[in-house]
């Protein structure tokens, strides 16, 4: 049975609670597929699917924060003992810095 008190874009494996209307945004991945979910777990979905694209939901603006949040969020950042080498790995800001 799916978890009522979370959005539809909170992955199972993070816990982290839901911040604001669970369908603040629209999170579409590459083929279409779409999830709504708040500002929070919108920019760890973003940030965690390559081609993902933010469209706007029920609140003002929040897509625009999603996509300024993810930016700087690593994919899958609820591992957080996870290895963070490859670019792959690192937020997309971080792979920016890398560029130098």
């Amino acid at each position: 049975m799916p978890d009522t008190d979370r959005c539809s874009a909170a992955h199972e494996d993070d816990r982290t609670p839901c911040a604001g209307p669970h369908d603040a945004v629209t999170i579409l991945d590459g083929h279409a597929n779409a999830a709504p979910g708040c500002e929070h777990h919108g920019a760890r979905m973003l940030a965690s699917i390559d081609g993902a694209r933010v469209e706007p939901g029920t609140v003002v603006g929040a897509a625009t924060r999603v996509f300024a949040a993810a930016d700087t969020t690593r994919p899958f950042c609820w591992y957080e003992n996870a290895p963070r080498t490859e670019p792959s790995q690192l937020s997309a800001a971080e792979n920016r810095a890398r560029r130098v």
